[in-house]
């Protein structure tokens, strides 16, 4: 693990009065303490002190001993866990729930359900010892021998969301989603001292005809079981008011459940969602119900419903949710149904603009999404919210929705909603290039707090990951959320970086290189150094596309075509080999006409045809020939 330490003077000062004073007579060293927990202490408040002991002894050079409740001790005792020491009273009992709280000689941290404690410890360490978990190897764990416990904490927290979940490569990784309140389990493991996470049991998304009631098993034979699209049974959805295929269902849900089911975890969910395509079915009984409903989410939720009930009545399944979508074609909410009590209907933000926030009045899009999520949040108890802080056709590119991350997660929380999923990059170890990685982050702690510092977190982040120059990236990212839109001119999931930013002066995007080299010239380490680089992929991206600055053509063409080319082996040489979602958005390797001649996106093998060969050898020897031109 490598550990990122916080050097500026500023953040020191910011931090130091608070928490890194010299002891005085109402604080007690940390080195002057002891850890207590309870003789049969659970494996997760064992697993929270054991946490707390690693980062207070690397924080102070200590080695501060952990002793359960039953032994004797005159020394300050941080009590973690249910102790003798500790109030057992909550004002809920939501999980994750904890207070942090000072009494005379010692201090208790204390939590409800699997996380509880765990998060007490975890936000004791962030809030008052200066720990932050920015990447999965980038832990700012700050240096203090003189760590004093502050004698005045009366901390409560409740967490706003029951469900949250990333998918970039930090947030897969243990550590840095228990630090950061990462419950979802779609992308890790958590162990059940780490208080587990949310399983989605055989698949998360579009598992109707994908993994329940497959066509390849029953469509020959059954074709009245799919759905009647244009006049023809087509195996790409089912018809959910067929009988036959509610047994169905509900017998392959019930052997995954036998199969998978933990009585022991806080909660996990069976997903029941339609496939990814908008071929629903038209039969007569299905659309009478859609047509009832004003909506084909009418079908949906009856069937989810009835699946739900059929499985709940077989077992016990208590803990188990039952997960499908309002996604495109379903978004709509029913007029004539509601969704049960343990069904979770995630409403999906696809079409909607990522560059004004949702409550934008003057978006179009975004005004369409808000009714729909406030028609979801007045019939729906377990509302969830699948949600894109990504470009999926060029990932590589800039995706400046920085400016609407916190506002719209306030959003969801305003109407009720209990989980939030925000998809990004999850394809990122081939495709690390933007500030994904960042993003990870904002989201993560938004989704802990939707009310938190924001500007504060982002630059904390920034100094910690590219050190001094992280304050010039922050004026670029500024620069480039105010460009993001217009009030006629939006961002979508899959914008070109053609479209994507908008009244880009010449001006303006020169002080945007400066910045980039003022940023590089102020790194200390070669890590620091590396990490501009590797994010400076996105801009270079951009100005690619544009033909900006060095891509500029008008200029000696050997100049843009070296620019073209360096900015391709820079992607090599930097793994970046994935320049979008689909599988052939991979980097070309040997398309020199598209690299040399054609828009940044046709870099991809999706555009590396055979017959561009000869084009592509000639291509290298007009390079050749300019590039002798030039240095003549």
């Amino acid at each position: 693990m490598k550990k990122a330490f916080c050097t500026l003077i500023a953040l020191l000062l910011l931090l130091g009065t608070a928490v890194f004073a010299s002891a005085a007579d109402n604080e007690t060293k940390i080195t002057d303490a002891v850890i207590v927990i309870a003789e049969d202490a659970s494996i997760t408040d064992n697993y929270a002190a054991q946490r707390l002991k690693y980062y207070l002894d690397e924080i102070t050079g200590g080695d501060i001993a952990i002793v359960n409740d039953s032994e004797k001790t005159d020394v300050f005792a941080i009590s973690v866990g249910a102790t003798a020491l500790a109030e057992a009273e909550f004002e809920n009992n939501t999980d994750g729930s904890y207070y942090i709280r000072s009494e005379e000689n010692a201090l208790l941290i204390n939590g409800v359900g699997n996380h509880g404690t765990i998060n007490g410890v975890y936000a004791f360490l962030e809030k008052y010892c200066g720990c932050h978990w920015y990447e999965d190897e980038i832990i700012v764990i700050p240096e203090n021998s003189e760590l004093t416990v502050p004698a005045d904490l009366d901390v409560t927290y409740t967490p706003f969301f029951e469900y949250t979940e990333t998918d970039t490569k930090s947030s897969r990784d243990a550590e840095f989603a228990v630090a950061n309140g990462q419950t979802g389990g779609i992308y890790k493991s958590l162990t059940a001292e780490q208080g587990g996470d949310v399983k989605y049991l055989g698949g998360s998304s579009h598992t109707l005809v994908n993994r329940y009631c497959k066509p390849s098993v029953y469509f020959e034979e059954h074709p009245e079981y799919f759905a009647l699209v244009d006049g023809e049974r087509r195996g790409t959805q089912l018809c959910l008011t067929n009988e036959d295929i509610k047994t169905i269902v509900t017998n392959e849900v019930l052997a995954l459940l036998e199969e998978k089911h933990d009585p022991d975890a806080s909660m996990q969910i069976v997903s029941v969602t339609q496939a990814d395509n908008g071929e629903y079915c038209e039969c007569d009984n299905c659309k009478a119900l859609d047509e009832a409903n004003g909506s084909q989410a009418g079908t949906m939720i009856t069937f989810v419903n009835e699946i739900a009930r059929r499985v709940s009545a077989a077992g016990d399944y208590d803990n188990v949710a039952f997960d499908t979508f309002a996604y495109q074609y379903t978004r709509e909410a029913p007029t004539n149904v509601v969704p049960d009590e343990n069904v979770i209907v995630r409403l999906c933000s696809i079409e909607c603009c990522f560059g004004h926030t949702l409550d934008d009045p003057d978006c179009k899009e975004n005004v369409a999404f808000m009714e729909d999520l406030q028609e979801w949040s007045e019939i729906c108890d377990r509302l969830y919210i699948w949600n894109y802080s990504l470009n999926c056709d060029e990932s590589v590119n800039i995706h400046p929705n920085f400016g609407v991350l916190q506002r719209n997660i306030q959003i969801f929380y305003e109407h009720n909603v209990k989980g939030i999923y925000e998809q990004g990059v999850f394809y990122i170890a081939e495709c690390d290039a933007e500030f994904a990685e960042m993003k990870t982050y904002l989201v993560a702690k938004l989704m802990q707090n939707p009310y938190l510092d924001f500007e504060a977190e982002m630059l904390g982040y920034m100094t910690a990951v590219y050190g001094p120059g992280g304050t010039y990236l922050k004026e670029f990212v500024d620069i480039m959320t105010e460009h993001a839109v217009t009030r006629f001119s939006h961002l979508q999931l899959e914008t070109s970086s053609r479209r994507n930013l908008h009244n880009m002066t010449s001006s303006v995007i020169k002080q945007c290189d400066a910045l980039w080299e003022n940023a590089k010239a102020a790194a200390e380490t070669d890590e620091q150094l590396a990490q501009i680089n590797r994010s400076e992929l996105c801009w270079r991206y951009w100005k690619c596309s544009n033909g900006k600055r060095e891509f500029s053509k008008l200029q000696h063409p050997y100049l843009w075509m070296h620019a073209r080319q360096e900015l391709y082996e820079d992607f090599i040489e930097m793994g970046v080999l994935r320049m979008g979602e689909r599988v052939n958005h991979e980097l070309s390797m040997d398309n020199a006409f598209n690299r040399y001649f054609r828009h940044i996106y046709t870099w991809i093998t999706l555009y590396d045809e055979d017959f561009l060969q000869p084009l592509n050898r000639l291509s290298e020897k007009i390079y050749s020939f300019m590039e002798k031109l030039y240095i003549r």
